[in-house]
């Protein structure tokens, strides 16, 4: 029998975005999977999604404790409630290709910890950029591979390699730290070429406020000291570097306050495209 994927959804707001992220599960190939919808803002999903002709038992959804606990104790809290074998996210703004689920299913299995190439786009379709060029991609990345492409990874794992589940002293970058262990554990992250996930950008995101670049600031500040106290689950051989490169996601993202500050709000996608082009 074909394994139990359980996705995991933080939601926060998300009202006008959730239904087509839930839409883009329903069109998967692979159709043994449950939903967990991690209300954080106290809205009722489930009764929204049922409003809109969508009833499925495979949707559930919890509440965090607080409103606005954020993403990390959320998708905690999803976690928590996970049956499935394998575990996969997806943001309720965010939609997936038709095949994601299937092909990360196939390489999950044997590897522990897979992934597609995202793409990130605006809200009306136009590509902004890819985490990889998919033409030299390797089979297989470590962090600093992840790291270093400037568009989120959205990966499937095994539910054994969950640790103690996404850092919540994190508000910023939490996902990244959460894939580094991630990665530690499994001793690689299997990739496919494939463009399966849309990383959609709307100027209304948190991500794009023109506050944006202070909080994560101050979220690198905090990994580097954990990195520094040895807190974080990073290869040994690797931690050096790992460090080095968040000290210059630090000194990109500062330069990309000083640029939202001078043009106005952007993503932060958005500000490398105009680094490429600069460069």
């Amino acid at each position: 029998m074909k394994p139990l994927i359980s996705i995991l959804m933080a939601a926060y707001k998300a009202q006008s975005t959730i239904l087509a992220a839930i839409e883009s599960i329903f069109v998967q190939s692979y159709q043994h999977w449950e939903l967990i919808i991690a209300s954080d803002c106290g809205a009722d999903y489930l009764a929204l999604c049922e409003e809109n002709g969508i009833i499925d038992k495979r949707l559930t959804m919890i509440t965090t404790s607080r409103p606005r606990s954020g993403p990390s104790i959320a998708r905690n809290a999803a976690l928590h409630k996970a049956r499935g074998q394998l575990i996969t996210i997806l943001d309720s703004d965010d939609t997936w290709l038709p095949g994601k689920l299937s092909v990360l299913q196939k390489l999950t299995e044997y590897s522990g910890l897979a992934c597609d190439n995202t793409r990130a786009v605006k809200q009306d379709g136009t590509v902004i950029g890819l985490a990889h060029d998919g033409k030299s991609l390797q089979e297989t990345i470590g962090s600093l591979d992840m790291m270093n492409c400037g568009v989120p990874h959205f990966p499937m794992f095994k539910k054994e390699l969950v640790g103690s589940g996404y850092r919540t002293d994190l508000n910023f970058a939490e996902d990244v730290v959460f894939n580094i262990e991630l990665i530690t554990r499994a001793g690689g992250m299997a990739m496919s070429p494939q463009i399966l996930t849309n990383y959609i950008q709307y100027p209304a995101s948190a991500t794009n406020s023109p506050q944006s670049w202070r909080r994560a600031d101050l979220a690198y500040k905090k990994i580097l000291a954990m990195l520094q106290a040895s807190e974080l689950s990073v290869p040994a051989n690797d931690a050096e570097a790992i460090a080095a490169s968040f000290v210059a996601k630090r000194k990109l993202n500062r330069e990309y306050g000083q640029m939202v500050a001078k043009y106005g709000p952007m993503s932060f996608q958005a500000f490398l495209a105009t680094q490429k082009l600069d460069n």
